[in-house]
């Protein structure tokens, strides 16, 4: 699979592997941005804690991502304001830029050097249909007393119809970053931090709850599942609240950099920032964006982001890769307990793409909940908060539509004609199985119903995996788990 640019710094951090039962007050499920921040905050506090990593740790969507802290989000501010009220949209833009602040914090704090650099923020568009939308975020932008202009020097592009910028955001290297934070929990007398520890159960007994993880337990009093995407369905409901996005994204080594990112106000999202390393400066640029069950022929959606790349910088990218993005369909995050019944158990997903400030302020939310704190956020992102009239709409057009469409795809065209010869779905025995044929002609079978939600599975070229276009499972050509939120294999004697 193609790695990011940011994980060439990932180093040696040594962490073991989950091998003996046992008990703690806090068991975090989920090593990205929100559980090691959430973890940090517990440094040498009373409360015991138990950090799980279902991979190796700095290798999961944090890692992937494109390193904004910014509080200028497209067009961010409108979408929860049409949904919600003023009120809610100021509260999440106070939650981005306490995010920042914490960020800054926790880097002096530590002296941690993570490229954590001063730029600017643009959103712009090209279509004339979304200068009203530019027209309806300036007037809440003024209402929330923000700073902002309507140029740059940094960009000449005479395609632009509009513009929103800001001079007070920040870019960084979330590898470095979270390798900071990990250093120092290290150092921690009462955490204790374990990778390659997927946590397939949970189960609730009396007043603590048990995770299975390679055939042990783990009990803990409290609960905080910080996985991209929660392994469960009950409680919660997450399938149902939320849609998978997908984005390609190349690093390309260029003669100097700007103090400037962008993205786009309407999709597919174009983005794009500056990375200076060392000696190295890169232009950074995803595109493609797509709710992952449409564009399923993976090979076209990276050339197409590598061409454009090239296309901009006139050199051929140096690292290409993916990321999966939860979004949720009134435009809000969803951080907080799980459900009303169960007050000791927590989540913290569906950032909208915009993971890095959401992680961070989601680490201080729930540090404070399960401290049973009050938190100023903790109502607007409460997971358990209502539906209304939008929201359910957004449903059947986000998600219930979207997961049909790709079920049906891969129900009538089951071998689209990119797979060529490299790959087949057929039937053995009665049974839906995927082949794939390797360079040597070695035939490797498995089952093409992801064990998630009983979706069908998608060949995807690039990367050698059987990915799911519902909810973003992805599987090895052996059936081994790539990415949740399946938990078990699809080899044929394994799957479930």
């Amino acid at each position: 699979m193609r790695k990011s640019i940011w994980q060439k710094d990932a180093g040696q951090l040594k962490f073991e592997n989950l091998s003996e039962k046992m008990s703690t007050d806090v068991l975090i499920i989920g090593g990205g941005i929100t559980g090691i921040t959430t973890a940090y905050n517990f440094i040498d506090e009373k409360h015991s804690i138990i950090l799980l990593e279902a991979d190796k740790f700095l290798t999961g969507a944090t890692c992937k991502s494109t390193g904004k802290l910014t509080y200028l989000q497209d067009l961010k501010y409108q979408d929860i304001y049409n949904v919600f009220d003023f009120d809610t949209a100021k509260l999440y833009y106070e939650a981005q830029k306490d995010a920042i602040r914490l960020v800054k914090k926790i880097v002096k704090d530590n002296d941690i050097e993570c490229n954590l650099t001063k730029t600017e923020a643009v959103t712009f568009t090209k279509d004339n249909k979304e200068i009203k939308k530019f027209d309806k975020e300036e007037e809440i932008l003024n209402l929330l007393g923000v700073k902002y202009y309507i140029n740059s020097t940094n960009i000449k592009d005479e395609d632009i119809k509009r513009m929103i910028l800001v001079k007070n955001t920040y870019v960084f290297n979330p590898v470095k970053y979270l390798k900071g934070l990990l250093k120092a929990i290290k150092k921690s007398s009462n955490i204790k931090t374990y990778e390659n520890s997927r946590v397939t159960k949970i189960k609730k007994e009396d007043n603590y709850y048990v995770a299975y993880a390679n055939g042990q337990e783990v009990k803990a009093k409290k609960i905080v599942v910080a996985c991209s995407y929660p392994f469960f369905t009950i409680p919660g409901f997450i399938p149902f609240k939320t849609y998978m996005e997908k984005s390609y994204i190349t690093a390309t080594k260029v003669d100097e950099t700007k103090d400037i990112c962008g993205i786009t106000s309407n999709y597919p999202t174009i983005s794009f920032r500056y990375h200076n390393d060392k000696n190295d400066n890169y232009f950074i640029y995803l595109n493609n964006s797509s709710k992952i069950c449409d564009k399923l022929n993976y090979k076209k959606n990276y050339d197409e982001c590598v061409n454009k790349a090239k296309d901009i910088t006139g050199k051929t990218p140096n690292y290409k890769w993916t990321n999966m993005d939860v979004v949720t369909n009134d435009f809000m995050p969803l951080i907080g307990r799980i459900s009303e019944e169960d007050k000791n158990a927590f989540i913290a997903t569906g950032y909208n793409t915009w993971g890095m400030t959401n992680g961070t302020i989601a680490g201080k939310i729930l540090y404070d909940l399960i401290r049973d704190r009050k938190n100023k956020y903790e109502k607007v992102f409460d997971p358990t908060r209502s539906m209304n009239i939008i929201k359910f709409k957004n449903f059947l057009t986000n998600t219930m539509l979207s997961n049909t469409k790709a079920y049906t795809f891969n129900l009538i065209k089951k071998n689209p004609s990119w797979y060529k010869d490299k790959a087949c779905v057929t039937k053995v025995d009665g049974k839906r199985v995927g082949v794939y044929f390797d360079k040597d002609g070695n035939k490797h079978t498995v089952s093409n119903i992801c064990p998630h939600l009983k979706c069908f599975l998608t060949f995807n070229e690039v990367d050698k995996t059987w990915d799911c276009p519902c909810h973003g499972s992805r599987f090895d050509i052996d059936g081994n788990v790539v990415k949740g939120p399946a938990c078990y294999s699809i080899k044929i004697d394994e799957a479930k």
